[in-house]
């Protein structure tokens, strides 16, 4: 009996993965495991065509994947995002897409802490002017007190609250809005709910954004928003890049506006290290890492292959984002 075959497909511009865990458990469950970096969708295609399932890094699905992968019962998405995948034509391709979107949640709010921290402290310019030999405490521009500062978050998922939580312990007030969450659940968290967008930004220190990438939020932080926001007020991005408009965040921060900003992702990935956004002392940059830890990558890997595995049963993956799809599922065992 042919074994079941899933594909490992990743894109060409994250470093290579070691694959060993994906592949002892796939192998003990009795799968094998193929894997390939795709520059394309020719590529991709080509990986997913007899594949029975496919765990998928950072390579767009398009509609040319989903056509030719007609043996594949479901794809698993190595994160949480899944903008980059045709939902509705992959229901109709009788393929279930599932995400993980509980694995980095610690990694991700302690980032998202972390650049505040740095910005609230100025340690990247201090780190750079002492290593200069400029032995001055005013080298780190416009430092502040954190405790007494709020905390304003766009989004109030998984990482946003594990985020409020860590943060009112060093001090912070937190204020979110969501526009898909009821306030009493933010209020049962100690976060006071704001009445909208604007509302947030007029009220916050600092802001950090945790929200999907959907036409709603794409470049939600522009030239607007930005003058809605406190003079000498902080920005923190660990979600997508697509949501600020970047053009509008190098004014804001090169005329003193923002006080600072850290992003750990931007519109173009890898960062185009041509970026006027660069040259600035008031930006920290991090290379889309906030999800990072060993102790999140093994468990990403274990995640996504226990999800591959529910299909191959004939089971729906935990955690399918398309599994509203008519008719169903040809696969899933009765």
């Amino acid at each position: 009996m042919t074994r079941p075959l899933v594909a490992g497909v990743e894109g060409p511009d994250t470093p290579s993965r070691d694959w060993s865990i994906e592949r002892d458990l796939l192998d003990a469950a009795g799968a094998a495991l193929v894997t390939s970096i795709c520059a394309s969708e020719e590529e991709a295609a080509a990986a997913l065509r007899d594949a029975d399932a496919g765990l998928v890094h950072t390579s767009p699905i398009t509609e040319v994947i989903l056509n030719v992968a007609s043996r594949c019962r479901a794809l698993i998405l190595g994160g949480v995002g899944h903008e980059h995948v045709d939902l509705e034509l992959a229901a109709e391709r009788g393929i279930a897409v599932a995400n993980v979107p509980d694995y980095c949640v610690e990694e991700v709010s302690d980032h998202a802490l972390a650049l505040l921290l740095a910005l609230a402290r100025g340690l990247i310019p201090l780190d750079a002017s002492s290593r200069r030999g400029d032995w001055n405490h005013l080298g780190g521009g416009r430092l502040t007190r954190i405790r007494g500062c709020r905390l304003g978050l766009y989004g109030f998922g998984r990482i946003a609250r594990r985020l409020a939580d860590k943060a009112r312990g060093i001090g912070l007030a937190v204020m979110a809005f969501d526009p898909y969450v009821d306030r009493s659940e933010m209020e049962e968290a100690s976060v006071t709910p704001a009445e909208s967008l604007a509302q947030l930004l007029g009220s916050s220190d600092f802001v950090s954004l945790h929200t999907h990438q959907t036409p709603e939020t794409e470049n939600v932080i522009n030239a607007a928003s930005i003058r809605l926001m406190k003079p000498g007020a902080r920005l923190i991005n660990v979600s997508r890049g697509a949501l600020i408009e970047e053009g509008a965040l190098y004014e804001a921060l090169r005329s003193g506006h923002l006080a600072g900003a850290a992003l750990d992702v931007m519109a173009v990935e890898p960062f185009d290290i041509t970026s006027p956004l660069l040259r600035l002392d008031n930006l920290v940059v991090t290379p889309h890492a906030a999800w990072y830890s060993e102790q999140s990558g093994r468990e990403l890997s274990r995640k996504m292959v226990g999800a591959a595995i529910q299909a191959l049963r004939g089971e729906l993956p935990d955690h399918t984002i398309n599994a509203q799809a008519e008719p169903r599922f040809p696969w899933l065992d009765s």
